[in-house]
């Protein structure tokens, strides 16, 4: 059974992957500031764009959303028996038969994407067209070339405020480096000068967009070609799935990934509970054993390395890159890490101080996809999208925890305690947004009115600029179905007088019932009586008694249980707080791991390996905060 849950699993992933299949959604932004008559180019992220083979536009080399699930299906059926036994041959630990499979099928779709070893193209591969005339929206949309939208349902909705021909899509070799994609980068934004007859551009850089936008603005951006650049989920410093798979340390995180299709497609019911008991390996071994066979024709684009975290670049080099003919790839890897990479935070720094407005938003609060433990959006660690300086995923900083720079006394520890943003590329234009997946910055509302301010306005210069947008968001997404906060000046942040909460239900259509407030930390008491019943949109205010501890920063966590339209089981959402006071902590360094759960640590791990901490936690958590309420009752 585990293994039929398994490959169903991941059909799934190859289907929501590949094909795109996420509707035109047009959300309403309600933009505050005076827009900006500057055209917009979009970059990517990785794989976004369709190559051709010499000048031959027949010639298409499709991007990965171009390639359908019938032709994904056609492949798999033409070798269905070898699948079959691929799949039956698991329960002996071979992996590599499917891994094989699916190699050839990867090379079967698209043949001329190898690199040789020196990091140049293995065939005269070239993007699509190019210049200012052919990838602005008006003429993709006249002439039938939708494939070169790469973003767009934020383009769609920036054309509610600019003209499409404003609207412009850069084409980059997603194979090859991000200082090859900058210098092409640069070309195309002054073919985007000329054609409209500005001065500047605006930039929308997405993931590995993000990179080459940054690599862009570190080479390029003192030429003052560009006034705003919103970098978003940027892997400006590198990808956890980079090192996890060259490593040979891939392992396939399904709950995160499940959670990521549910925000992809606006779910408000919740299925990570069908994979949080079963041991999905068998996709692990696969994803392991495609390294050796993917080695020849990805193993050598510029594009991966620039993906491999500087931490990690000597290893894996030694590892993968020890022949004399890869001298060149070598060289240009090189000077990203040692020589670009560095740069990043005083060129942004400067550039800012010049007049250009660079800003970077980055999901977190989840562990990488591919198995690494790290603070990440599922794709991108927080680190390197940002330069923040993150706890390892599930722990904190400890209480009393001093941020490594001053920041003019401004406090830069996120309300978990669990990222110091005291040490980011841009310290007051970087937003955080808790339970952002990678590349859903239009999907959840808070960052894409965010974004969109700050692409089209000057309004909002950094994190202070606006209380609506303050430096660490929580994802208001309906798949969370609730969001709560205690009723505070900065929402994440508290002091000892605070003594209510609010909490909003963020579902469009389900009711939610909250069943039961939970703080390990603090002895706060909630009468909900029966629950507390709020429909599509609503919030409500509950006071507590019990009081919120004088001494700080500290970390309270709040657990809120609920149903969700009546319906069993029970859920749960964990948020983390910082209580500030003037009594301060004596201060600590290191990490600690929290536990929010009324249980024992050594209980709560033995849950954790069977994969029960949840169901046992939901009940445990309605019992504690029932005798709370009760016993506050006895004292008044």
């Amino acid at each position: 059974m585990k293994k039929i849950i398994s490959f169903a699993l991941a059909v799934l992933l190859v289907v929501t992957g590949t094909v795109g299949a996420f509707a035109l959604i047009q959300f309403p932004v309600d933009i505050k500031g005076e827009i900006s008559d500057y055209p917009v180019v979009f970059v990517p992220g990785y794989g976004g764009a369709w190559l051709m083979l010499g000048d031959d536009p027949e010639t298409a080399i499709p991007a990965w959303n171009g390639v359908t699930f019938d032709d994904l299906l056609s492949n798999i059926l033409n070798r269905i028996g070898e699948v079959a036994l691929a799949i039956g041959a698991m329960p002996f630990d071979n992996a590599d038969r499917i891994a094989r499979i699916a190699a050839e099928e990867l090379k079967h779709t698209w043949p001329y994407i190898a690199c040789n070893p020196d990091g140049t193209s293995v065939y005269d591969l070239k993007p699509y067209y190019t210049g200012a005339a052919q990838t602005n929206d008006k003429y993709i949309h006249e002439n039938d070339t939708e494939y070169m939208l790469y973003e767009r349902e934020i383009s769609a909705m920036l054309a509610n405020y600019i003209d499409e021909e404003n609207i412009f899509n850069f084409s980059p070799d997603f194979r090859l480096g991000a200082e090859y994609n900058a210098d092409r980068l640069n070309e195309y934004i002054q073919s985007v000068k000329e054609y409209t007859g500005k001065d500047k551009v605006n930039i929308f850089g997405l993931s590995h967009g993000g990179q080459v936008t940054a690599t862009y603005l570190a080479l390029y951006g003192d030429r003052g070609d560009v006034d705003n650049a919103v970098l978003s989920s940027p892997a400006i410093g590198g990808a956890a799935l980079a090192y996890d798979l060259l490593s040979g340390n891939a392992h396939l995180d399904e709950v995160t990934l499940i959670k990521m299709i549910e925000v992809g497609f606006f779910k408000e019911e919740t299925y990570e509970w069908l994979v949080k008991a079963i041991n999905l390996g068998f996709i692990d071994d696969i994803f392991n054993a495609l390294v050796p066979y993917l080695a020849d024709t990805m193993g050598y684009w510029p594009s991966i390395w620039d993906f491999v975290p500087v931490e990690h670049y000597e290893e894996m080099k030694e590892k993968y890159l020890s022949d004399p003919a890869c001298a060149p790839l070598i060289e240009q890897s090189d000077r990203f890490h040692y020589e670009i990479l560095p740069t990043m935070g005083e060129k942004f720094n400067e550039l800012n101080a010049n007049g250009s407005h660079i800003s970077i938003i980055t999901g977190c609060g989840d562990p990488a996809v591919s198995g690494s433990q790290i603070n990440s959006d599922a794709i991108i660690p927080v680190n390197s999208a940002t330069g923040a300086t993150c706890a390892p995923y599930g722990e904190r900083f400890p209480d009393g925890y001093k941020q490594i720079n001053a920041c003019g006394g401004k406090y830069k520890v996120s309300p978990a305690m669990d990222i110091d943003a005291s040490t980011c590329y841009l310290p007051d234009a970087t937003w955080f947004a808790d339970g952002n997946f990678h590349a859903w910055t239009y999907w959840t509302p808070a960052t894409r009115s965010l974004t969109f301010e700050l692409l089209m306005t000057d309004r909002i210069t950094d994190v202070y600029s606006d209380p609506d947008f303050p430096q660490f968001i929580t994802s208001d997404h309906i798949s969370y179905h609730i969001d709560f906060n205690f009723d505070s000046d900065v929402p994440g942040y508290l002091d000892s007088g605070c003594n209510s909460v609010t909490i909003r239900n963020t579902c469009d259509e389900g009711t939610i019932t909250v069943t039961s407030l939970y703080c390990k930390e603090a002895p706060l008491a909630f009468n909900l009586n029966a629950g507390l019943t709020l429909k599509p949109g609503e919030k409500k205010t509950l006071a507590f008694t019990g009081g919120i501890p004088d001494e700080g920063p500290a970390c309270l966590h709040l657990t809120a249980c609920y149903t969700f339209d009546g319906v069993m089981p029970l859920n749960l959402r964990t948020k983390g707080f910082t209580v500030l006071s003037q009594n301060a902590l004596p201060e600590a360094d290191g990490t600690v791991k929290d536990n929010p759960t009324p249980f024992p640590d050594a209980f709560l791990n033995v849950l954790q390996k069977l994969g029960l901490t949840d169901f046992f936690s939901l009940f445990a958590m309605q019992i504690a905060a029932l005798l709370r309420t009760v016993f506050s009752l006895i004292k008044i």
